[in-house]
């Protein structure tokens, strides 16, 4: 009968602890999914950054393109 009734204790001790367990996964679960939300927006945020910054080194490039010519311009004008 003593061995049947720390039985149970310890089926009890391990029925609390899976609970306790399964409480912090949610918990878990949803402070990474706020985070995981998070991430998205920063990526996106990123990608439209490299986007800006090809565009910026394109018409960069671009106006490089017009100072030469008009410098080669005005040195065949001298």
């Amino acid at each position: 009968m003593e061995l049947l009734s720390q039985l149970e204790q310890k089926i009890q001790a391990v029925v609390t602890q899976r609970n306790q367990l399964r409480e912090e996964l949610e918990r878990v679960k949803a402070e990474y999914g706020g985070h995981e939300t998070e991430i998205q927006q920063l990526r996106r945020r990123m990608e439209d950054i490299k986007s800006e910054n090809a565009a910026m080194v394109k018409e960069r490039d671009e106006i490089k393109q017009q100072v030469e010519s008009i410098l080669k311009q005005l040195e065949a004008l001298t």
